[in-house]
């Protein structure tokens, strides 16, 4: 597959900034998430401000708006600003806060909100996705001998999935749901294979324990998981942030589930146009195969 370029990504390379700003609610301190409260609610006033106009309408103080910048990963206000503004000029700001449910709600409300719920998913998701750290991702994969899919819960779902595309092009993987396999498989790994670790909070420590034992064994790990400073994205030679609004109902199993599954489809694309007519040809055979057992079976029947 060829370098990704800047037209063909357009939208992958935005920051995905209010995704992230709303993250970090979770880590920063109270003096910084007085900060991000306030871009939140007022992005494009906050692109106009100076750091001293920022400070004082969010209650805090120049330093804390610098560190906040620096906490999100930018050289400074500036530089966080201009990032903004970018991004600010393609995102419809009114999907960036989903609607809630009641149990008074019908049905089609209830149908919408779940479906808009899971297409901002998905949009958030490709803004939040690094450009290199995809494709250090998708060579991964197509250099590796083996690839060993993790999970646990919903996770575990993704990876069978993970396994039954690309099986389909000819590469050897596995995905268990039994976690002492996990490990047992992991322990198997070299230098020429590859973990996928898939956990939406980053702590799963199931998943974690077999990324360390792969590591250990000289594998490559790839993480699929949330925006954030946690375990696994610290551990991973690769990672593929998902994005998703979650509340009683819609836990981790559903956006989160359908974002995460979205970039198993990209990966699995990538490696299959890498190696086109060879995949095609594995497609073909396997749809072959199973097209005539199923037509063996239907006979004997």
């Amino acid at each position: 597959m060829k370098a990704l370029t800047n037209n063909a990504v357009e939208v992958v390379i935005l920051e995905g900034i209010l995704y992230k700003i709303r993250e970090s609610l979770n880590y920063v301190k109270p003096s910084e998430g007085a900060v991000a409260k306030y871009i939140l609610k007022n992005p494009e006033t906050t692109v106009t401000m100076s750091v001293k106009q920022l400070a004082d309408a969010s209650f805090a103080s120049p330093s804390a708006v610098m560190r906040y910048c620096q906490t999100l990963g930018y050289k400074g206000f500036k530089d966080f600003k201009l990032k903004l503004s970018g991004d600010l000029t393609v995102i419809d700001l009114h999907n960036l806060e989903q609607e809630t449910l009641t149990p008074e709600d019908p049905v089609n409300k209830m149908m919408a909100v779940i479906t808009n719920t899971n297409i901002q998913s998905l949009y958030s998701s490709l803004q939040l996705i690094q450009k290199d750290q995809f494709e250090a991702a998708f060579r991964y994969l197509i250099n590796a001998q083996k690839i060993d899919f993790y999970g646990i819960g919903a996770s575990l779902l993704i990876a069978f999935d993970a396994v039954q595309k690309f099986m389909r092009i000819n590469k050897a993987c596995t995905a268990y749901s039994d976690f002492h396999m996990q490990k047992v498989s992991a322990v198997n790994l070299n230098e020429e294979d590859v973990a996928v670790a898939i956990s939406y909070s980053g702590e799963t420590q199931e998943v974690i324990n077999c990324v360390k034992i792969a590591q250990s064994k000289g594998a490559k790990v790839i993480a699929i998981t949330k925006y954030a400073n946690s375990p696994l994205s610290n551990l991973a030679d690769a990672v593929l942030y998902v994005a998703a609004q979650e509340d009683e109902f819609r836990s981790a199993a559903m956006s989160s589930r359908i974002a995460s599954l979205n970039v198993i489809d990209m990966l699995y694309t990538a490696c299959a146009y890498e190696n086109y007519d060879k995949s095609l040809e594995y497609l073909n055979e396997t749809y072959d195969i199973i097209r005539r057992s199923n037509k063996e079976e239907n006979e004997r029947d």
